[in-house]
């Protein structure tokens, strides 16, 4: 059971307002039919009449709105901070020309120094190759950025190198930023002395330029071109397929075809430019299927060193190996000239090689990703001078003078 009781309530005016009632609840005595149960409680609590009223403002919102406001003045906080410090991002001014950085720089705040001019092929004269500090780098209003200016591609006269060595005249040459190209051609002059270069002397010429220099190879009194008769003589060509770029090894077939033909070999060939078979399994098979004299395969590499380079399968039949150690050494001297890298010969599997008994080798021409090598690929003379080294190299162990 329990009692209550209203306390009034007054008003500072000295009028009563709605009070609040107060009950107090006192343990009582529950007793059951054979049963004394006591249930002990002491209990107080306040009840307010007038009900809980929700807040107008959802707590969440509430929270949301704090966190907003705290962003909100970090950023502007470091925007200031950053502006009170005088920081910028430097503008990109490279490929503009040297008057329109010089005017972005300046409305940046930025003070402009040329700090020089290069000489360039790809970048127009006139035009920004580099800044320092690179664009989007921060920088104080009032620092500087360092401009190159390009100058251009440079133009000079060709100078007179003939008469001197093929290693001065590269050396020289390059030196001046030309790329040069030596070929090897058949002259009384002395060996591996320059006889001509295309531009010649006097001539005007460009950085980054290329310059065709001619060097004398053996004298022509010599065996360099010295006719072989090979009636009866049958040769293997495998040109190895490119996937890309001038098709050099068929370059080479081309030539080397036509000079074997003239002395009366026969050729075959394991495949043509328009080939649409030229997986490795097919052109063993025509090698397998030709009582062939001797077998070259030509082919280029895609790692290692530059240069050219004899390789060799070995055999069991005695024959067979004395016969292509012989061509072995004959190909690699013929393939050595002024200007050529030629480098050691070396022993290793090849499934075209294995297709036949007869003697056989196969010449690496190069690596494509090598830069003196594939500056060759290209170039018409150097197929023809390593096709006629093949050729010599042919006739002096198969052929008859």
């Amino acid at each position: 059971m329990g009692t209550c009781s209203r306390k009034p309530a007054w008003s500072t005016s000295g009028r009563s307002r709605r009070g609040s009632r107060t009950c107090r609840i006192h343990p009582v005595q529950l007793v059951r039919q054979g049963t004394d149960v006591a249930i002990l409680m002491r209990m107080e609590e306040l009840i307010n009449e007038r009900p809980k009223r929700r807040p107008l403002i959802p707590r969440w919102l509430v929270i949301t709105v704090v966190a907003i406001v705290i962003v909100i003045v970090g950023a502007v906080a470091g925007v200031v901070l950053t502006m009170r410090n005088g920081l910028i991002a430097v503008p990109a001014v490279v490929g503009r020309t040297a008057p329109e950085a010089k005017a972005v720089l300046d409305s940046a705040g930025l003070i402009t120094v040329e700090g020089g001019e290069w000489f360039s092929v790809t970048v127009p004269k006139g035009s920004i190759i580099s800044q320092e500090p690179s664009a989007g780098a921060l920088a104080r209003r009032g620092d500087t950025v360092t401009i190159i200016v390009s100058a251009g591609s440079e133009s000079f006269i060709m100078p007179d190198v003939v008469g001197t060595t093929s290693e001065d005249a590269r050396v020289r040459l390059e030196t001046l930023g030309l790329r040069v190209t030596l070929e090897t051609v058949e002259a009384s002059a002395t060996e591996g002395t320059v006889t001509e270069t295309y531009p010649t002397a006097g001539q005007e010429v460009r950085n980054g330029s290329t310059v065709r220099v001619r060097v004398a190879g053996r004298s022509v009194a010599s065996s360099i071109m010295l006719p072989y008769k090979m009636d009866g003589v049958t040769v293997v060509i495998d040109p190895a397929p490119i996937t890309s770029g001038s098709d050099t090894t068929m370059e080479v077939t081309r030539r080397l075809r036509s000079l074997l033909e003239a002395s009366g070999a026969a050729v075959k060939v394991t495949r043509s430019v328009g080939s649409t078979s030229t997986a490795t399994a097919d052109r063993a098979a025509i090698v397998s299927e030709t009582t062939a004299t001797a077998v070259v395969a030509l082919d280029l590499a895609t790692s290692g060193a530059e240069g050219i380079q004899v390789t060799y399968t070995a055999s069991k039949d005695a024959s067979a190996t004395a016969a292509t150690a012989k061509l072995v050494a004959s190909m690699t001297e013929a393939l050595t000239s002024p200007g050529q890298v030629v480098r050691a010969p070396a022993s290793a599997t090849s499934a075209i090689l294995s297709a036949s008994a007869a003697p056989g080798v196969r010449v690496i021409l190069g690596n494509t990703r090598g830069k003196g090598d594939a500056s060759l690929f290209a170039d018409p003379a150097w197929a023809d001078t390593v096709a006629r080294a093949l050729y010599r190299a042919l006739g002096a162990t198969f052929g008859r003078v």
